[in-house]
């Protein structure tokens, strides 16, 4: 699906475009005219329709980071996209470092119970434990205490959660 973005000018005097492409914004921002004749120089740039909205919104995109988004951003699908808006939003990463960062988040998708619970499993720590003990090990607990300490991060994005953990 193609995404759909409207630049709303600053500029009362002036009406807005739609475009779906950088090159379409930049040719028709070059020549858009307010209702004197004036150029418009300054847009608020929104997203109006299409699969990345969280993303855009997490970048906080406007008129001077726009052709970064469409050349870095804008194709981010699935797992990519859902690491990006992590890292822009819980960790506050600038636009120019998350895509170098994207390979030091692990993304789970569920919640962190069930993150806690593969995470026990996969390692066999409860293995360890002799069998007449593993029913008291409180897994609620220590998911609980895994996100408490920021070892983790429950995320929830468009109905799913996701559990996040950077390195």
């Amino acid at each position: 699906m193609t995404n759909t973005y409207h630049a709303t000018p600053y500029d009362i005097s002036a009406t807005g475009f739609y475009f779906e492409t950088y090159e379409e914004y930049a040719r028709r921002a070059a020549l858009h005219r307010n209702s004197y004749g004036d150029p418009v120089e300054e847009y608020e740039i929104q997203f109006i329709e299409g699969d990345n909205y969280k993303l855009f919104e997490a970048l906080s995109v406007h008129q001077a980071n726009l052709k970064q988004w469409f050349d870095d951003f804008e194709h981010l699908q699935n797992d990519d996209q859902i690491k990006a808006i992590y890292l822009a939003e819980d960790l506050s990463c600038y636009m120019d470092d998350i895509l170098d960062r994207l390979e030091d988040v692990i993304l789970f998708d569920g919640t962190a119970e069930e993150y806690a619970e593969a995470y026990l499993e996969d390692t066999g720590l409860l293995d360890q434990i002799p069998e007449n003990l593993r029913y008291y090990f409180d897994i609620k607990a220590f998911a609980r205490d895994l996100v408490l300490g920021g070892d983790i991060t429950e995320l929830e994005i468009n109905g799913r959660t996701y559990t996040v953990q950077a390195y």
